[in-house]
């Protein structure tokens, strides 16, 4: 039974290098660790790099609306720093796929708003009201969906500024990697400033 022992202890690391040195490329720890006098050898792979990672960030400066993403908004404008009342203003991102077989892994929107009109409370008809959304194919994609001056006091003056991030969860992630579009929604007594959609993700080729 001790040559047996010593026969495992000597072949067990011997067999691990082998079995990487088969799988070629694929990164891989390997592991040892005595259970009862003998050792014991586990091969755990890691996950393989990114062979061609990719960073983006798309703006609003260029303005541009998909209209199957808008369903039956039609009192809209597209122009960053509007300064006219009761016009809900829309974007669409647009993303497109530069090189084969991408995928977007995490994406980040950032809006930056201003009040055109004052926000008397939370359901008044003026600025405080108005909601910030992102929509696709005419419905709302959950849960991004909130009101815009959240944790301003009310009443607020006209030129309150206010910015909502969201970090894109699984489903919206996959809209964009099935579709590559998603549009921004801001309710009607509010201007947009700025307007970005961060981007990460991986491609299997440059």
């Amino acid at each position: 039974m001790k040559n047996q022992n010593v026969a495992r202890r000597f072949f067990a690391p011997l067999l691990a290098a082998a079995i990487l040195l088969a799988v070629g490329p694929i990164s891989a720890q390997v592991q040892e660790r005595a259970v009862g006098g003998e050792v014991q050898t586990t091969i755990v792979p890691r996950p393989a790099a990114c062979p061609a990672p990719f960073s983006v960030t798309l703006d609003a400066r260029t303005p541009y609306v998909l209209t199957s993403d808008i369903g039956s908004i039609t009192n809209y404008q597209t122009s960053l720093n509007y300064t006219k009342p009761d016009k809900a203003y829309l974007h669409t991102f647009v993303w497109k796929h530069e090189h084969r077989c991408c995928q977007v892994t995490s994406a980040t929107m950032t809006v930056v708003m201003k009040a055109i009109l004052p926000g008397a409370a939370i359901n008044s008809p003026d600025a405080g009201n108005d909601d910030i959304s992102i929509i696709h194919a005419g419905v709302t994609v959950p849960p991004f969906s909130d009101r815009i001056y959240n944790g301003i006091t009310r009443p607020f003056p006209a030129g309150q500024t206010a910015t909502k991030t969201w970090t894109l969860n699984p489903a919206a992630l996959a809209l964009l990697n099935t579709n590559g579009d998603l549009t921004a929604y801001v309710q009607d007594d509010t201007s947009v400033t700025s307007a970005t959609l961060q981007l990460s993700g991986c491609c299997l080729t440059n």
